[in-house]
């Protein structure tokens, strides 16, 4: 009995500290309510098999999220550059912030970023959030710095950038309007202290500071909720803007009933012709839609398909979402050669 009791300890403990975030980015495509908080959500606890519980979220807006390749003008302004990220927020007229990703052997790196009124060029020292996948416990720290320019202003920034795997656990949200959401997440909390100058006469003439935290669902691979607080002044400049924003995965946190992505396989990855979908539970397949790294629907079955011809699809990633007879969904990703 003793023995029965230690293996399980060991395998909980395996587990504690088991869980990573595959990749960076949000599945492209991927729809956020824009939320109002009615009061300040506790965001403090860390660690392994914590539980966070959001109250009293009121959805507003929505954001959405998409990635393309850069040009030659994004590509020559933010050297190194291999994605971008656009998140527009829905509105007459839309209204679109660019974050430039730099992905290679070595890591992922931000290049920079426009929202509003600011541009940074991480131009000198891209900021590095790791290498992923990225596992409980991975913590990144390190130094950023480039050039800004902010109503008519430019100057130059330095600073430090962290990015750590700093807990996971259970995370609950509720409201008034959607479904509530339970699920199993791993957090990846990002930091960035800059300070800006305006050479060579007006030194450290303001500062950003910002924290954003990811919550990633462990069963769909995707960012489930996102939470970010930016502070930005300068007396010299004449500003002092504090931002605080809460975003909820429509998608995914609508429904409490996502499935375990490994409950599928997905075959071959990298693809040429077809790819076969096979559940290994038994879970009888309903819809299949895919998507590519644009957020453009390419493909849907509204009815039981397994066998999927992709050799009309042009080389790149792609997002399969599948729904089962029980509405559970879950997203895998794959490689059209």
């Amino acid at each position: 009995m003793k023995k029965k009791l230690l293996l399980l300890a060991s395998l909980f403990s395996i587990a504690g500290f088991s869980q990573t975030i595959s990749t960076y980015e949000s599945d492209s495509g991927t729809d956020f309510s824009i939320l109002a908080a009615s009061s300040a959500l506790d965001q403090s606890p860390t660690g392994a098999n914590v539980f966070w519980t959001f109250n009293g979220l009121t959805p507003g807006g929505t954001n959405i999220d998409t990635y393309a390749a850069p040009d030659a003008t994004q590509l020559t302004t933010y050297p190194g550059t291999t994605n971008v990220q656009t998140i527009t927020t829905q509105g007459t007229p839309p209204v679109a912030s660019n974050f430039f990703l730099r992905t290679d052997g070595t890591g992922t790196y931000i290049t920079g970023g426009t929202q509003g009124d600011i541009t940074l060029n991480y131009s000198t020292t891209n900021a590095f959030i790791g290498l992923f996948p990225l596992s409980f416990g991975a913590n990144n720290s390190g130094t950023a710095a480039g050039t800004f320019s902010f109503m008519g202003t430019s100057g130059t920034f330095t600073g430090t950038f962290t990015a750590t795997v700093d807990a996971h656990g259970t995370l609950t949200m509720t409201d008034a309007v959607a479904n509530d959401y339970v699920a199993p997440v791993t957090r990846l909390r990002v930091d960035q202290n800059l300070s800006f100058s305006i050479p060579p006469i007006f030194n450290n003439i303001g500062t950003l500071t910002q924290t954003t935290y990811y919550y990633y669902d462990n069963n769909a691979d995707n960012i489930a909720f996102r939470y970010t607080d930016a502070h930005l002044v300068s007396a010299f400049l004449g500003i002092d803007q504090m931002t605080e924003t809460y975003e909820r995965n429509t998608t995914l946190t609508l429904s409490r009933n996502t499935v375990d992505a490994s409950q599928f396989q997905l075959y071959p990855n990298p693809a040429k012709d077809f790819i076969t979908i096979e559940s290994k539970n038994g879970q009888a397949i309903q819809t299949v839609s895919i998507v590519d790294v644009q957020g453009r629907n390419v493909f849907t079955a509204n009815e039981a398909v397994s066998r999927i011809p992709v050799t009309n699809l042009q080389q790149g990633m792609y997002f399969v979402t599948l729904e089962t007879e029980t509405g559970a969904i879950t997203t895998k990703k794959f490689i059209k050669q």
